[in-house]
Parts: structure tokens; sequence; C-alpha cells
């Protein structure tokens, strides 16, 4: 009986530090998503005017368009340029549209994972509570969870940083269900804005972001380890 127990203690440790992970990871990206700030950041490192054609006074306007549409404060990709000669220009083609109503759909749905996830760790954390799970036990199943989630977020990392190129498109390719993210700079404003190296320093400031909250998470962990031994 007391196996069982045991084991059952360690389950809900497990789920308890993965769901707590998951809510975690997907929370930085969605703060990133809705982020004006690090997109205004990141078109003016990686996208200067003289590549993208956009003139560099509409970059405030055009990184808060991009964060507020991700983020779901507005349903309107298309933005428009004044002429000189009075009118308006339209910056998107069709299919640019498209492809980011399909990204808006993908943070929409990580900001269900992670309120899910968050949800999941507070019926975890209830539980060990309720049952008076021995602390042992649920750090051991913590520590299998966090051991094995922290492998494979280095296996990312590690295939990002021998091919970043390769993840990527894979990503893609795993996320999208169409081509339209297959833009061609010389035709697309789109693809000109957010080039790869503007992902490249976004998934830099993520990973960073994630280790820090898993380093808290980690100290807090062993700070009751320790007040419980």
């Amino acid at each position: 009986m007391a196996g069982r127990e045991d084991r059952a203690a360690r389950i809900r440790g497990a789920a308890l530090a993965a769901a707590l992970t998951l809510a975690l990871a997907a929370g930085i990206i969605r703060g990133f998503a809705g982020s004006r700030a690090l997109f205004l950041r990141g078109l003016e490192r990686f996208a200067p005017a003289e590549r993208t054609g956009l003139p560099a006074a509409e970059y405030p306007g055009m990184a808060a368009h991009i964060a507020d549409y991700l983020a779901g404060r507005k349903d309107d990709f298309q933005y428009t340029l004044a002429l000189p000669g009075g009118g308006a220009a339209p910056c998107f083609h069709d299919y640019e549209l498209a492809h980011m109503a399909d990204c808006r759909g993908l943070i929409r749905l990580d900001g269900f994972v992670c309120l899910g996830s968050a949800a999941l760790a507070l019926v975890a954390a209830v539980l060990i509570r309720r049952r008076k799970d021995p602390f042992s036990e649920t750090f051991r199943g913590a520590r299998f969870a966090l051991l094995g989630l922290g492998a494979a977020a280095a296996g990312l990392a590690a295939w990002a940083a021998a091919d970043f190129d390769g993840l990527f498109v894979t990503f893609h390719r795993a996320a999208f269900t169409n081509d339209l993210w297959l833009l061609d700079p010389r035709t697309d404003l789109l693809i000109r804005l957010m080039p790869e190296s503007l992902f490249t320093d976004l998934g830099i400031l993520g990973l960073a972001a994630f280790t820090l909250g898993m380093g808290t998470f980690l100290s807090m962990l062993m700070l009751l380890r320790r007040r419980n031994q």
C-alpha cells in the first residue's frame, strides 16, 4: 500500500513540475508575441529601413500593429501607408494576411496551453496538499520530470545552435498546414520585416527568460527540500 501511495505522490510531483514548466514556456511565447517593445527592437536591429523599404518613422506603428494583432488586440493585419500625393497603399498581400492569421491562431492556442497547464499545476498542488504526500516522493517525481524536460530543451537548443535553418523549417512544416510561410523577400514585406535573424534573437531572449524562470523554480524546490529533511 505504501509503495502505491509513494508512486502516486511521485506522479503528482511530476505532473506539478511538468505543468509549471509548460505554463512558463507558453507564457513566455505569448508575452513575447504581444510585446510592442520587443518587436520594435527586432525591427530596428534586424530589418533596417533601407532593406525593408518601409520608412523608419513607421517602425513604432508597425511594431505595435504586429504585437497588437498577434495578441488579439486588433482584428485586421493590413497596414496602410499614406502616399505623398494623397491616398493610402496597403503593405501586405492577401497570402501574407492569411499567414499572419495562421500565426495568430497558434498564439491563441498557446494561450490556452498556458491556462490549461496552470490549471493542471493548481490541481496537482491541491492534491499533493490534501493527500499529504511525503515531500521526498513528490520531490523525486518533480526532479524526474524536470530532468526529462531539461534534456528535451537542451536538445532543441543544440539543434538550433547547429542548424537553426533546419529547426526553423521543421517547426513551420509541423505548425502550418499550408506553404504560405514560404515568402519571397523580393516581393513580400512581411519576410523583410521579420527575417530569420529576428526569430533567432527572440529565441535567445526566450531561452534566457525560460532559464531564469526554471532556475527560480528549482531554487524554491531545493529550499523546500532542505526544510523538509
